[in-house]
């Protein structure tokens, strides 16, 4: 199986590249088999922090293979919980299992 694979991503809040996530800014993220199908509620750019909880990212703004542009959640804490990775989950139409892939690169909350 084939999964998505993020390789960098940029802030536009904090102008910085793989480190700071700004909540309530643009986010891109680029890589490679990114697409993603936003009718469908179990894809999407997951904001995953350390106790594993999740939080989605509502507004997908570019939705391409190859980079993905949204906005990060207002709701992710600056707090306990700051540091978060990002995933992306994505299905085939023919495959009903979700396939994730992770940015190598953990991300802090300002």
């Amino acid at each position: 199986m084939v999964q998505p694979n993020p390789t960098a991503y940029s802030d536009f809040g904090s102008e910085s590249n793989n480190s700071v996530l700004t909540p309530g800014s643009p986010g891109r993220l680029i890589g490679h088999r990114l697409k993603l199908n936003p009718a469908d509620s179990r894809q999407g750019v997951f904001f995953v922090a350390g106790d594993g909880s999740a939080v989605q990212a509502t507004m997908v703004m570019r939705n391409k293979p190859a980079g993905l542009m949204f906005m990060v959640p207002d709701g992710l804490a600056a707090g306990e919980h700051r540091e978060h990775r990002l995933e992306v989950r994505t299905a085939s139409t023919a495959e009903s299992d979700l396939r994730t892939g992770r940015l190598h690169h953990t991300l802090t909350v300002t």
